[in-house]
């Protein structure tokens, strides 16, 4: 991380209360009123002291441009989703600006993650883009892949020709790290894994990994944090109806309440068994697993995962993990999560 007074003077600058206030970080957005980005802020505690670590998040980018490569070609699923993608923002480089004003922030931070939904679906115009604005400029940047990473079809009337490991194939050589698991150790205090759950599962193969790293953080005390595409459920009978603390989406109703409790990857009547396992995973190490950090919603929420841990005599302890869901950063003027481990 550079702590310069550039980064003083950029977060010095004035800022405004969106939702909430300062009192509660967990549901306080403010703005930037020089630079009209929004933030939210989490603090979390270490066992490790120190020097603090700090994450930058942003997600949902949505990067869309066709290049010449992509016109040559003339593939018609993706000329079909070009054409009905009607909505200015998912057009021709629309989401490049928010993109630079967030990544000229990645030198002031230890880690920055861009959490899914960093394309809006498969042209090359869209990867070649990324590459050069994320990828070149941060290239130790974590980046959990969305859904839209993986899709030429995104509204157009042409049905997809690839099969899903095909594109998978496609975007591995543009991906910065595995597009299913990546996790590393961040100043000998702070595990961050990026997990792929971007259909609303998880898979069979990284089960493992996710365990053999979970038993490493617990022996070197280390906290962990998840970052993901899509919100997991969080089994709490408190959230059946949970409203976003802010949205900008206005396609849908911002008063509309999410059952966070019952819906969504980990809600055991729907998941899917190979998903499950990782799930529970989740569910059953509430006191290492500090924090779970996605986007896809296009709106702020905070919930709190109903997990539970067991204590060094075998008994079962009731806790919670909390869970931030970030607006799309090609929103406004951008918006970002700051993320402390002390």
């Amino acid at each position: 991380m550079i702590c310069s007074e550039e980064k003083t003077k950029y977060f010095s600058q004035p800022t405004a209360d969106v939702v909430g206030s300062a009192t509660d970080p967990r549901t306080h957005v403010y703005q930037l009123t020089e630079s009209g980005m929004m933030v939210r802020r989490v603090n979390i505690k270490s066992k490790k002291g120190g020097e603090p670590i700090e994450i930058l998040q942003f997600t949902d980018t949505h990067l869309n441009l066709l290049n010449q490569r992509d016109l040559e070609e003339n593939d018609p699923v993706s000329m079909s989703s070009y054409q009905c993608r009607t909505t200015k923002r998912f057009k021709d480089g629309a989401t490049v600006e928010t993109t630079r004003a967030a990544m000229a922030l990645t030198p002031f931070f230890d880690q920055t993650v861009v959490s899914g939904d960093v394309i809006d679906y498969l042209t090359w115009g869209s990867l070649e883009l990324m590459k050069k604005l994320i990828v070149e400029s941060c290239p130790d940047v974590l980046m959990p892949i969305g859904m839209h990473d993986l899709v030429r079809r995104m509204q157009g009337t042409v049905a997809e020709t690839t099969t899903l490991k095909e594109r998978q194939e496609l975007v591995k050589p543009y991906w910065p790290h595995d597009i299913f698991y990546e996790s590393r150790v961040l100043g000998d205090k702070v595990m961050v894994i990026a997990l792929n759950n971007c259909v609303g599962q998880y898979f069979d193969h990284q089960t493992e990994k996710f365990k053999a790293d979970l038993e490493r953080a617990r022996k070197e005390d280390l906290v962990v944090l998840i970052f993901q595409h899509e919100q997991m459920c969080t089994r709490n009978p408190k959230e059946t109806g949970v409203i976003a603390l802010r949205q900008d989406d206005r396609r849908k109703d911002p008063n509309e309440p999410i059952d966070f409790c019952n819906q969504f990857g980990g809600n055991p009547t729907e998941t899917d068994e190979e998903s499950m396992c990782l799930y529970d995973l989740i569910y059953s190490n509430g006191d290492i697993i500090k924090g779970i950090f996605c986007g896809h919603l296009h709106c702020d929420v905070y919930t709190e995962i109903s997990a539970h841990y067991y204590d060094e005599n075998g008994n079962k302890i009731d806790t919670v993990i909390p869970q931030y869901v970030l607006t799309g950063n090609m929103y406004n003027n951008g918006h970002i999560m700051i993320i402390t481990v002390e």
